[in-house]
């Protein structure tokens, strides 16, 4: 008894398009009409925006503003250089922490701003600065390291 299925063509994820643009580069042409409709130009642009070496060309085809979704993908296979195993981390924003109000303050008091600036002061550095501005404004040790501990969690 001889089996009737067709073979379904595969469903495009944005990563199979990442793939096809960095190392595969096939023709627009080859992808079925479901994977022509999964091509998510905003996808593209982001997660190739990730990967440093593809900023610079990522930025200025941005600039072009191509809305045809085939014309896209060919100025990026031609403009991004054939490689394999490119890695690309997508970068992830980090979620808002809860700061003291009293590292708040202390750090509004060293730099005489408001409490909104000094909020996006300490989520912009590493606790080492946070720690030297403490104990500049004259926080012991032990509640510095209590206050610190709390921009952690």
């Amino acid at each position: 008894m001889k089996s009737t299925t067709t073979s379904k063509a595969k469903t495009f994820t944005i990563f199979d398009f990442l793939k096809a643009i960095i190392d595969t580069k096939p023709t627009f042409e080859t992808f079925t009409v479901e994977q022509k409709k999964a091509f998510d130009k905003y996808m593209i642009h982001r997660f190739l925006s990730m990967n440093p070496k593809y900023i610079d060309i990522v930025n200025y085809i941005q600039g072009l503003n191509i809305q045809d979704s085939k014309k896209l993908y060919e100025v990026y296979c031609f403009m991004i250089p054939q490689s394999k195993n490119t890695y690309s981390a997508y970068i992830k924003s980090n979620s808002k922490k809860t700061l003291s109000p009293e590292v708040l303050q202390h750090v509004s008091e060293y730099f005489k701003c408001s409490t909104v600036e000094a909020s996006e002061y300490i989520q912009l550095t590493d606790e080492k600065w946070l720690e030297n501005i403490l104990v500049t404004k004259g926080v012991d040790e032990k509640q510095v390291k209590k206050l610190i501990k709390w921009r952690l969690n």
